[in-house]
C-alpha cells in the first residue's frame, strides 16, 4: 500500500522542500522589486522630481494669496543692504518705540557727543512729533520702522496686514523727512509667539522688498522701572 509508506513519505519531504525553495524564490522577487521601487523613490527625492503631496485647492489658494500681496504697495521698495562687518567692542545705540517724551533729551545728548543712533519708531507716536523726526534725519540718526501700530495680534495676524501697517510708517516717514527707510525692527523679535505661523512669509516678503531688520542682540535694562546710569551702562558692558 503507497499510503503511508518509505516511497510515500520520500515523495512528501520532497514536495515540501519544493514548496519551501518556491516560496523563498518568490519572497526574494517580491522583496526585489520592493526594494527596486524604493530606490527609484529616493532617486526621485533626491533629484526633486517628487512633489509633496498636498491640497490642489489650498496650494492654488496660498499662490493666489502670495501674488496678490506681492502686488501691494508697488512703491514699497528698496535696494537691499550689503552684509556688514561688525567691529568687536562695538556698541550701537537702538531707540524703540518712540518719539516719546524723552526723546528730545536724547536727541540733546547725542548731539553734545557727537554720537549717532538709531531710532526705530512707531507711526501712531510719529504722527504727534513729525519735528522730532525731521531732526533725527537733518542731525544724521537713522530712522527704521516699528510698525505703525505695534498691536501685535493685529499686525501679525497676516501678511497683508503686516505689510499695510509696515507702509503707513514707511509713508510718514518719507513724507516727513524725505527720506526712504531701508530698516526696521519686529515689534517682539523677528520671532515670537504672535508670528510663530507667518514670520518666515513675512521676513520672506520683506526681503524680497528689499528690508533689512536688525533684532537686538544686547538689553541695557532701561525698560526697567527700577534702573539707573550705573545698571543701564553695566548692563551694556555686560551684555555686548
Amino acid at each position: 500500500m503507497y499510503f503511508g509508506s518509505v516511497r510515500f513519505f520520500r515523495h512528501l519531504i520532497v514536495a515540501i522542500i519544493m514548496l519551501l525553495i518556491f516560496g523563498l524564490a518568490i519572497s526574494t522577487v517580491s522583496l526585489s522589486v520592493i526594494n527596486k521601487n524604493y530606490k527609484n523613490q529616493i532617486s526621485d527625492m533626491q533629484s526633486g522630481t517628487v512633489l509633496a503631496q498636498s491640497n490642489p485647492v489650498e496650494e492654488n489658494q496660498q499662490n493666489s494669496l502670495s501674488i496678490e500681496y506681492q502686488k501691494l504697495y508697488p512703491d514699497m521698495y528698496t535696494k537691499l543692504a550689503k552684509a556688514t562687518k561688525t567691529e568687536s567692542k562695538t556698541v550701537y545705540l537702538t531707540f524703540d518705540d518712540g518719539p516719546s517724551n524723552r526723546t528730545v533729551e536724547i536727541l540733546d545728548i547725542l548731539k553734545k557727543e557727537d554720537i549717532k543712533a538709531t531710532f526705530f519708531i512707531i507711526g501712531k507716536e510719529g504722527e504727534k512729533e513729525k519735528d522730532l523726526l525731521k531732526r533725527m534725519a537733518d542731525e544724521g540718526h537713522s530712522i527704521g520702522i516699528h510698525t505703525y501700530s505695534h498691536i501685535y495680534s493685529s499686525i501679525y495676524d497676516s501678511v497683508e496686514n503686516y505689510l499695510g501697517d509696515f507702509n503707513q510708517t514707511y509713508q510718514l516717514i518719507y513724507d516727513t523727512t524725505g527720506m526712504k527707510p531701508k530698516i526696521f525692527r519686529f515689534p517682539g523679535g523677528s520671532i515670537n509667539k504672535y508670528n510663530a505661523q507667518d514670520y518666515e512669509e513675512i521676513i520672506a516678503e520683506m526681503t524680497r522688498r528689499g528690508f533689512t531688520y536688525y533684532d537686538w542682540n544686547a538689553s541695557d535694562g532701561d525698560a526697567n522701572s527700577n534702573a539707573t546710569a550705573n545698571s543701564v551702562y553695566y548692563n551694556t558692558v555686560q551684555t555686548s
